[in-house]
């Protein structure tokens, strides 16, 4: 049997509440959830479905740390514990087990079997961490499924018998952190080289011109006069063949040896990304190595007083800082963006948000151990509204006043729109529980707070880049 479920271990009833709001968000993502408040009917035998979803079918098990789970007397969460701890050693996962903690109950009193496990705190604030979950199932490869959920929605829904309808019927405006690419370059070029590989390669590295080596061939959405002016005078280029993107991608080109359509497609992909990356550096923004890949940062004073106008939702025009100096931590923080591009029947580029942090305002530090718990602390309050509000002061800064944003290849352009996808959700949940905030994180700064409403449009996934760099 495959193992594609997320099994969430529980004191019933006294955490329903808090399981009813996680698997509804783990079921909207994708995920597989699997708890018993909602499995087991009557006349099901209890123990034995229990045993069986997490014995052949859970890939992950959240345990829900709590004053009424850690209770010894409560048996069901205990046994449910001990079979999840011989799992995580049959399968090899030392990280089998997720500990999720909702309330107050202290660290020292969890079980021995989670003791030593990095809990996740959501006793303050379920928004976010829910965002530093969703990280940890996905960079643990937990499969998400494509396939139709309405059944499991419905599930979780009808579960909520005594409260007000928490997935319903109707439609949402989602703003995504996708900006759409409104043209491709119509075709890519393959070239020969005269002279040593290993010297080509070299001069092109270090040239920074976006590139693909290919047996004996380059490939390059970059014309023939950018890439030979950076090679040594003995040395040359020469256009093999010049093919459409279409037919690049598709792995059936007549005139030239070329990959496989799916390394094509990520061949095409990989030139596409670094030219955008190649454009921020361009713009000014500095790059910086986190273990996930670049990112790329606004140093200070690339724009006046750090802050970049844009329209707001509303319609009023404000400004945002995209760099700021927090006085409890003594360093200056930086917006950054990771860069991803999606080729399919929407092609896209996605920024992905991320904070940097520098003691001088313009070389970011670079020891991961001394930033990541300034960057926990420091982010846990920004909410959904300030990270969207981030996302698109990001998005006018690179469109300048322009309508579209163009990134220079050579003789073509990759063209995006400067303005956020939005999309339109079938559901919408409703009559949310509603999310504590911390007393002690900082605030950004409240001349940067805009005037919009909270129901207006939100940012899908941008709180999990505030933790992504906390790895």
């Amino acid at each position: 049997m495959i193992r594609d479920t997320v099994f969430i271990s529980h004191a019933t009833p006294d955490d329903n509440t808090f399981v009813r709001w996680l698997g509804a968000r783990l079921n909207g993502h994708g995920y597989r959830a699997w708890a018993d408040l909602f499995e087991l009917k009557g006349g099901t035998p209890f123990w034995v479905s229990i045993e069986e979803a997490l014995r052949q079918r859970a890939i992950k098990v959240i345990f829900v740390v709590s004053r009424q789970s850690v209770d010894p007397a409560r048996s069901g969460v205990r046994n449910e514990l001990s079979v999840a701890d011989a799992l995580k050693k049959s399968l090899g996962d030392p990280e089998f087990i997720i500990p999720v903690r909702i309330d107050d109950v202290p660290f020292s009193d969890l079980p021995i079997q989670v003791h030593q496990l990095n809990a996740i705190d959501f006793s303050r604030d379920w928004g976010a961490r829910l965002i530093e979950l969703l990280d940890t199932l996905e960079t643990a490869n937990v499969p998400r499924h494509q396939d139709d959920r309405t059944a499991e929605f419905e599930a979780w829904r009808d579960s909520f018998t005594s409260k007000a309808v928490f997935v319903e019927e109707a439609e949402e405006r989602v703003l995504t952190n996708w900006l759409p690419i409104e043209a491709l370059p119509p075709s890519v070029n393959f070239y020969e080289y005269s002279g040593p590989e290993d010297v080509i390669r070299k001069a092109l590295q270090g040239a920074g011109l976006p590139h693909r080596p290919f047996h004996r061939l380059i490939i390059s959405f970059l014309d023939l006069s950018s890439l030979q002016s950076s090679m040594p005078p003995s040395n040359s280029l020469s256009l093999r063949a010049q093919v459409p993107l279409t037919d690049f991608m598709s792995g059936k080109t007549a005139d030239v040896t070329s990959p496989r359509a799916a390394d094509a497609r990520n061949i095409a992909t990989y030139l596409l990304r670094e030219h955008v990356e190649s454009h921020l550096v361009s713009r000014g923004l500095r790059r910086y190595e986190t273990s996930s890949g670049a990112v790329y940062y606004f140093p200070k004073g690339l724009v006046a007083n750090d802050k970049v106008a844009y329209l707001a939702a509303s319609g009023k025009a404000t400004r945002k800082n995209v760099v700021g100096r927090s006085e409890r931590y003594k360093v200056f923080w930086h917006l950054a963006m990771k860069v991803n591009v999606t080729l399919g029947d929407t092609p896209f580029v996605r920024f992905k948000p991320y904070i940097c942090f520098s003691e001088d305002g313009l070389a970011a530090i670079a020891d991961a151990k001394k930033t990541s718990a300034i960057r926990r602390r420091f982010c846990m309050n920004w909410w959904n509204k300030h990270w969207r509000q981030l996302q698109q002061a990001f998005c006018a800064f690179l469109a300048a006043d322009d309508q579209s944003i163009p990134i220079g290849l050579g003789t073509h352009e990759l063209v995006l729109n400067r303005t956020l996808l939005e999309l339109t959700a079938a559901r919408r949940m409703s009559d949310d529980l509603a999310l504590m905030e911390p007393e002690d994180a900082e605030d950004p700064a409240e001349s940067e707070t805009d005037e919009y409403d909270d129901d207006d449009v939100i940012l899908e996934e941008t709180n999990d880049e505030a933790s992504e760099a906390a790895e």
